[in-house]
């Protein structure tokens, strides 16, 4: 078997990994918008808690 055969299927593998690793990056991505948009929210309604309080 010359290497030939098998570089179909490498490119393939490869070509799967990198599409993979974005999708994963997207969602890591995502992940982190909404967990900071959460705690802006949490300080947010912290903050107006205490100016009420006053």
């Amino acid at each position: 078997m010359h290497i030939q055969h098998y570089l179909p299927i490498l490119f393939a593998i490869v070509y799967l990994g990198a599409i993979v690793g974005i999708l994963y990056l997207i969602i890591r991505w995502v992940n982190k918008y909404f967990t900071l948009k959460q705690e802006q929210n949490d300080l947010l309604r912290e903050i107006i808690n205490k100016m009420d309080s006053k």
